[in-house]
């Protein structure tokens, strides 16, 4: 029965994070309710297949595989910007199949080359305790917005969504700290406010579907359109992808290691493999490209679900629920509130990990002084509106425009350079 509900639990948590992006892409692009449906379906079966294999042969540790925040800002970047390069939003989002494509190769060549393994060496403690920091500054303001009742097409806040969305998030403190209840705090936390929004007539209408058993179509926007001028921008968005799927990996070591979990060190090519592989699924699926979310480590630091088997029946569980269109149509009318309110003490909890990396470093004076300027231009990057971009390059555009990347870029080009300094007095 604990296997059964601990599987369930990961299933919610995985939804309650890879929701959001599809629908808002969906919309961003004008696609109807059932393509809308289908998109979520094709990006789900994508989720829950790269989840098994990253477990399975990749890091083989229990991490949620997400939609990457960096592909889907270059995604938002081009709902405008591409119909203007491309001629209409079917196109650029065949052109976006060709980046993941192109995107996976470039795993696949960095892992075999063993090169992940180095590159992961200059993602130390400074610049994942940065990372972290600045990875809970750019969610905070989705989870506000969402639980203030405010999305695309509701302006205004609603004090009932607002009232209810801080009861789910008291219930859901109080739970994860409870001996018995805290493994399924989320699992409790998603069903009462699921419900509670109903009841209080909050809650999101569900889409009708065709059909009740659908595959993801392959392709399904149509073939991938080849773009040179891509390539520059894939391949800098493929390596900061890569810097997010180690730091990710790190901080979820972090938490295993203090849960007394063993686990393999030596797996930063294999991961590459993986996301490669993964990419290509991606982009055969016209999903979207996924990669390990970092907010996994609250996940397991509150709920102690370190084993993988649960992790793994709850992609399994995934896969069907995306292949079923009814089901997936329901979960899809899952209120944001609700989700991030749930989940709301794993993100937070995110920040105790960046202060606790910071306390083990042994030169504390310089590295707050790293971390204090990489977050300062990293917050201050994500007040900038996006349309002050328009004059840059795309590949400029993407990193200046996001500012846990810029944050984190600045904190490893310090880094180093502090280093390199240090080498010269030595």
């Amino acid at each position: 029965m604990k296997l059964i509900l601990s599987s369930v639990q990961w299933t919610l948590f995985i939804l309650a994070g890879s929701i959001v992006a599809p629908i808002s892409i969906a919309s961003m692009y004008g696609l109807n309710g059932m393509e809308t449906v289908e998109y979520v379906q094709r990006t789900l079966f994508v989720l829950g297949i790269a989840g098994i294999l990253q477990a399975w042969k990749g890091h083989r540790l229990p991490i949620q595989e997400g939609p990457a925040g960096l592909w889907w800002s270059v995604i938002t970047l081009y709902a405008g910007l591409g119909v203007i390069l491309y001629g209409s939003h079917i196109q650029t989002l065949q052109v976006i199949q060709f980046a993941f494509l192109l995107s996976g190769l470039i795993f696949l060549i960095l892992g075999f080359l063993g090169s992940i393994q180095k590159i992961a060496n200059l993602i130390t403690p400074v610049v994942v305790s940065t990372y972290l920091i600045l990875l809970v500054a750019q969610l905070s303001g989705s989870f506000i917005k969402g639980m203030y009742g405010l999305s695309r097409v509701n302006s205004s806040v609603n004090l009932k969504v607002l009232g209810l969305s801080a009861f789910i998030v008291i219930l859901s403190i109080f739970l994860s700290k409870h001996p018995k209840l805290g493994q399924f705090s989320i699992l409790i936390s998603l069903i009462l406010g699921w419900v509670l929004f109903y009841v209080f007539d909050v809650s999101n209408s569900i889409q009708h579907v065709d059909s009740i058993f659908k595959i993801p179509e392959i392709f399904a926007f149509g073939k991938p359109i080849f773009k040179g001028n891509m390539i520059v921008l894939i391949i800098v968005i493929t390596f900061l992808l890569l810097a997010n799927m180690l730091a990710s990996i790190k901080v979820v070591q972090i938490v295993m290691k203090k849960q007394g979990v063993s686990f393999k060190a030596d797996i930063y090519n294999s991961s590459g493999k993986m996301a490669g592989v993964i990419h290509l699924i991606g982009g055969l699926f016209s999903a979207i490209g996924a990669v390990p979310i970092s907010g996994t480590a609250g996940f397991i630091e509150n709920t102690k679900l370190t084993k993988k088997m649960p992790f793994i029946y709850g992609s399994i569980i995934i896969i069907i629920i995306s292949l079923i269109s009814p089901l997936t149509a329901f979960v899809s009318s899952i209120p944001e509130a609700v989700g991030y309110a749930a989940i709301f003490p794993v993100f937070s909890s995110i920040l105790t990990l960046a202060f606790n990396e910071l306390n083990a470093i042994e030169n504390k004076k310089i590295a707050y002084e790293i971390v204090s300027v990489s977050v300062f231009i990293g917050i201050g990057a994500m007040f900038v509106p996006l349309d002050s971009f328009a004059s840059l390059s795309p590949t400029l555009a993407s990193i200046f425009s996001n500012g846990l990347v810029f944050g984190t870029i600045i904190a490893l080009i310090f880094e180093q350079l502090q280093k390199r300094k240090s080498n010269i007095k030595g």
